[in-house]
């Protein structure tokens, strides 16, 4: 079984480079999946009120559909989703369906809490980001300063203040 801890840290022990990594994000996310043992602690404004483990919700979350479409007992179907490991298909399915809740629920123009854990507190909100000019670094060749054209977009802008449990 893959240790999400042990993962990650690989993963960040092998970093030549901060781009994206599909491979890595099926990997951390099959982990998370899959490794009963990895919690971590949520955080409000009174500190640490609780741990979340990512594999029990998922597992709870079969046991209730395997529960409701075969009509068995939550608790047999409680025993199946204990016994299942999660594939990296089923990972990959998780991965798109997380980017997607979070590109679809940030166009309601609300803001999304990420949830407070042991060293911050982070919130993402799409902004606007209208149509401009921006001057270019370089000149062209008779030193002239360039300009280029930078159309209307959306972007996600991040908040993330000081928690009030680490002050």
């Amino acid at each position: 079984m893959m240790n999400v801890r042990s993962i990650t840290s690989e993963i960040k022990d092998n970093l030549k480079q901060k781009t994206g990594s599909r491979k890595d994000e099926v990997t951390v996310m099959q982990a998370m999946l899959n490794d009963p043992s990895y919690t971590v602690g949520i955080y409000t404004k009174e500190g640490k009120t609780g741990d979340y483990c990512p594999s029990a919700d998922a597992r709870n979350m079969v046991a209730n559909i395997v529960a409701t479409t075969t009509k068995i007992s939550s608790h047999e179907a409680k025993e199946l989703a204990s016994g299942y490991e999660f594939t990296k298909s089923d990972a990959q399915a998780m991965v798109n369906v997380s980017k997607e809740f979070v590109n679809t629920y940030l166009e309601t123009g609300r803001k999304l809490p990420l949830g407070g854990r042991k060293s911050m507190s982070a919130n993402l909100i799409l902004k606007h980001v209208p149509e401009r000019e921006k001057n270019c670094s370089f000149s062209d060749t008779d030193g002239v300063k360039k300009t280029t054209h930078i159309p209307a977009h959306d972007a996600i802008k991040v908040i993330c203040p000081c928690p009030s449990w680490l002050k």
